[in-house]
């Protein structure tokens, strides 16, 4: 997302001194954004349809039950504009008459809004794994804690910040009509305000570094949520004198927690790809859409979506199994 002219195809300097060619980078396109992550992300997006209808069914005064269905809301944002993103990154799709240029279209459309929707699920990943470790810290004090008001003003806020970033790219990008040499058309595509030099790459910044920053709390609180199990449930082992409840205990903490940390592993496994390709791209120079390496930036890229894609997936097959509450009003909805 970090340059001004998100463009596919490659200027013929750019594929002759990168790494990869022009027709792998098209082949590669082709099979990750317009085939395979097309298929997955239509069946994300029901799948968090789904997720969305079972959560309001369940009641959203659970602090629990409201940060799954923000993250439901995200990633189906995440999916929906993914959706567009492959349609307009279609190698093919230039061949439509149209009145715009699709890859400049996206921009604005596609891919600024999935890179925000993502972050947002970052963040909250970040909220949910955090508020389990206090549960199990502070277990008498967290109901005072984390109330559903707290909780709602919290995912409003994760929500908020995570749009405002893109405030300095919206307020200096646009969409006009201009001339394309190449096409011999005047076409709508993007045009840039006179103060864009103050906020440009200031977006690509914060979407950076809030992403690493959420992704590393992810990994943290994820560790520390399976050690801080791992002893609780020893030390109610030795501490409580009725085996049989304890048992019971015991089992119903570790459905609850192992299925917070199996939703975190999933992020960091899928967003792995795209977090390390954003601080490349700050890194390197030449790994950027316009750079030597802007062949490999893109192919690298469309797998990165297409784990995107994958993770948006994976939480209703979590819910389904590990969730009796869940799979009970999900039987129901389909009754």
């Amino acid at each position: 997302f970090n340059s001004l002219h998100f463009e596919v195809t490659t200027t013929s300097e750019a594929g002759m001194s990168g790494l990869l060619s022009d027709a792998v980078t098209r082949v590669l396109i082709i099979v990750n954004h317009v085939v395979l992550s097309s298929i997955v992300g239509i069946l994300g997006t029901i799948a968090n349809v789904i997720n969305i209808c079972v959560f309001v069914k369940q009641g959203l005064t659970n602090s629990m039950n409201a940060s799954l269905f923000a993250m439901a809301v995200s990633e189906l944002c995440s999916l929906v504009t993914l959706l567009w993103l492959n349609v307009c990154i279609n190698p093919y799709i230039s061949v439509v008459e149209t009145s715009f240029v699709f890859t400049e279209i996206l921009y604005l459309t596609a891919g600024w809004p999935h890179g925000c929707s993502a972050r947002i699920t970052s963040w909250i990943t970040v909220y949910i794994t955090a508020e389990r470790c206090l549960s199990i810290t502070l277990p008498l004090r967290i109901k005072r804690l984390v109330t559903p008001r707290r909780s709602a003003a919290i995912l409003t806020l994760i929500y908020a910040v995570n749009i405002l970033t893109l405030v300095p790219e919206y307020s200096t990008v646009y969409y006009d009509w201009k001339f394309y040499p190449a096409r011999n058309k005047t076409m709508v595509g993007l045009a840039f305000r006179g103060n864009r030099p103050v906020t440009d790459g200031l977006t690509f910044a914060f979407h950076a570094g809030m992403s690493l920053c959420a992704f590393v709390c992810v990994i943290v609180f994820t560790s520390v949520l399976v050690n801080q199990l791992r002893r609780t449930s020893k030390w109610r082992r030795k501490s409580a004198p009725d085996q049989q409840q304890l048992g019971s205990l015991s089992t119903r903490d570790k459905k609850a927690v192992s299925l917070i940390i199996l939703v975190a592993l999933s992020l960091i496994v899928c967003y792995t790809p795209t977090v390390s390709l954003s601080v490349m791209s700050i890194c390197l120079p030449g790994f950027s859409v316009v750079g030597k390496e802007a062949n490999l930036f893109n192919a690298a890229w469309s797998f990165g979506f297409l784990f995107h894609a994958i993770n948006s997936n994976v939480n209703i097959i979590l819910y389904y199994k590990m969730s009796s509450k869940y799979r009970e009003k999900f039987n129901q909805l389909f009754k």
